[in-house]
């Protein structure tokens, strides 16, 4: 019976290939690598060898190469036998000596045994010469043939190419730094390998033991290892990590005591370079042979090291970049959406926030009331833990509904929706943020703390309009903040809510943008109160109280009056105006809006205001 000797990585392709193989009256011997490949064909003789190209450690047209370049075993054919199409593939195939190409498809096992039993008798074997030969082949001898056989462009190639595969799938710096020392056997045969890194003031080893090592020899090897790490950075502020070990999960006898005498007997070791030429690190290897790092090993290892630097480099950082965005978002994620934070991130360049834009932005200003009463009435830990519950709690809202915290002054809070992101319903988000503020207060912890009579009030204002935002400051601290007079009136706005004994003031630039994009705030009204100058400004500003189920608010009937003593009051009809708000106040005697303008109405009939006067109230300081 022939035999078949089928190399694949793949228990799944195996079996199937095997299947059709041993139903074609061939007997299928099975290798996982290229190395098992050579060492199977020495060992069983085949009469044939399908052979897989990608696969660990060894790829197959490398293997093939070095079987066509020994005797005896040189006359085996070879078919390749892979899942790739490429022209590149058919061509490393047929120039390693591979008599045929195969794609891998469930539609060409057929073709694929039609070609063995083209090539099964293709050369006469001479099986006594291999048998002879067969005693001096193993891993070291593969090894250390793979720099003669194959020549340096290739081998460098190769190594290129395998590294790369690594490097498109960096994850994680351990895992890539795993690859790496897994890809190893590419150079050399070791019994031990580590690397290790110089990551900020740490040295962090990584160690890939093989069965032939316990955890005594690693420390040894581990110690040796140290100091020609420190001989090559010269810092002694560089502090050892914990060494994190590889290919230890079926390793019961890892921490056992050796009753043998097997030791490592040769060590090299090398610097580790990045792709700019620092030295980010160093590997190190041991064998239990005697001088088993001959030269043509050390240069394998050297052109391996080489490409391999610049792979955990970029691992490096890779993992550097993956902690500054881990402290980025724990940092900024109390005063920023995570949505922001990830566009923040994606982002390729931040010109655009260095250089400044002005932008269409919705303002949120609060500031708690009687704070001065309520620093001087409690101990300065209590205040300072009070705020940071306040603030967590009101910050925590911003950014639920979108919202950036640009700065806190004092226990004031600044709220930006617009900047860096902007939603199209900025000013929506901006009033119900200001409408769970006021609703937060209800249910807020003031335990422990002495308020002022009035209790834990807070003021805000809510604007829309044009803003400056970009990154401002000095070369040695900057921030990402809004400047301009949207900001300006937001401020004033919560001042003004003093004034009127209002909770939330709102410009008319917010309602109108509600009204324009049809947002709906169900159970909120703006109730318009009057038009108002605020210091720094020269054009008048509509302003609204907004009502809503966790603030005062009138009913539909009241409102109606409401809205009907407004007019008698625009009209100047004074007496009229009072009525109506005294029928508002009859069912709402605290209203505090129409206390002032039936105060104001009762004075305009001792005192009327000149003929000229436009209605808009001037309030200009602060």
């Amino acid at each position: 019976m022939k035999k078949i000797l089928l190399v694949d990585d793949s228990d799944l392709v195996a079996e199937v290939i095997g299947e059709a193989l041993r139903d074609g009256g061939f007997e299928v011997v099975r290798a996982r690598d290229g190395y098992e490949a050579i060492e199977q064909c020495y060992r069983v003789i085949p009469d044939l060898v399908i052979m897989d190209i990608d696969m660990p450690l060894l790829k197959g047209y490398q293997a093939s190469r070095l079987l066509k370049s020994r005797r005896g075993v040189k006359d085996i054919p070879i078919i390749m036998h892979t899942g790739n199409s490429e022209d590149k593939d058919r061509f490393w195939s047929y120039n390693s000596g591979a008599c045929a190409f195969v794609v891998k498809d469930y539609g060409n096992i057929g073709p694929l045994v039609d070609k063995v039993n083209s090539f099964i008798d293709y050369e006469p074997l001479d099986t006594a010469l291999i048998v002879e030969d067969a005693k001096s082949i193993n891993r070291e001898f593969i090894a250390e043939s793979l720099s003669n056989i194959l020549d340096k462009e290739l081998y460098h190639s190769t190594i290129i190419n395998q590294l790369n595969d690594a490097a498109r799938s960096i994850s994680s710096l351990s895992g890539t730094v795993l690859r790496v020392l897994e890809l190893l056997d590419l150079a050399c045969e070791r019994d031990i390998a580590a690397v290790i890194l110089k990551i900020g003031r740490e040295a962090v080893p990584y160690v890939f033991p093989q069965a032939t090592v316990n955890k005594a020899m690693a420390d040894d090897f581990l110690s040796v290892a140290f100091e020609d790490f420190y001989k090559q950075f010269q810092l002694s502020s560089v502090k050892p990590a914990e060494p994190q070990f590889f290919n230890l999960e079926e390793r019961a006898d890892w921490n056992k005591l050796r009753l043998d005498k097997v030791r490592l007997c040769s060590y090299h070791a090398a610097p580790i370079f990045g792709s700019a030429g620092e030295c980010v690190g160093t590997i190190h290897l041991g064998h239990v042979k005697n001088n088993y790092f001959a030269e043509s090993i050390l240069e394998n290892i050297g052109a391996f090291v080489r490409d391999a630097g610049v792979i955990i480099h970029n691992a490096m950082l890779f993992n550097q970049l993956s902690s500054m965005e881990r402290d980025i978002r724990h940092i900024f994620s109390k005063f920023v959406p995570q949505e922001i934070i990830n566009d923040l991130i994606a982002r390729r360049t931040h010109t655009s926030m260095l250089a400044g834009e002005k932008r269409e932005l919705a303002i949120v200003f609060s500031d708690i009331r009687s704070f001065t009463t309520l620093s001087e009435n409690n101990p300065p830990e209590v205040v300072v833990s009070f705020l940071n519950r306040y603030l967590e709690t009101m910050c925590d809202i911003i950014t639920d509904h979108g919202g950036m915290v640009d700065k806190f002054i004092g226990d004031a809070i600044l709220a930006v929706f617009g900047a860096p992101k902007s939603w199209p319903d900025n000013a929506r988000r901006a009033v119900q943020t200001a409408m769970a503020m006021s609703r937060a207060l209800a249910v807020f912890d003031t335990t422990g703390i002495q308020l002022p009579p009035e209790g834990l009030e807070i003021g805000i204002g809510v604007h829309l309009g044009d803003a400056i935002v970009g990154t401002i400051g000095s070369s040695a601290k900057f921030d990402y903040t809004v400047i301009g007079d949207t900001v300006n009136l937001a401020s004033r706005l919560e001042g003004l809510s003093k004034q009127y004994l209002c909770r939330i003031i709102v410009s008319d630039r917010i309602v109108k943008a509600i009204d324009a994009h049809k947002d709906v705030l169900e159970g909120v009204r703006f109730r318009e109160i009057e038009e108002v100058i605020v210091k720094g400004k020269e054009e008048p500003t509509l302003i609204y109280q907004l009502e809503d189920e966790g603030l005062p608010s009138l009913s539909d009937a009241e409102y109606d009056l409401y809205k009907k003593a407004q007019a008698m009051y625009r009209l100047r009809n004074w007496q009229t105006a009072i009525d109506y708000f005294s029928k508002v106040l009859a069912a709402k005697p605290h209203d505090p809006v129409c206390i002032m303008f039936r105060q104001r109405c009762q004075d305009f009939l001792l005192t009327p205001p000149p003929a000229d006067w436009d209605f808009v109230q001037r309030y200009l300081t602060k």
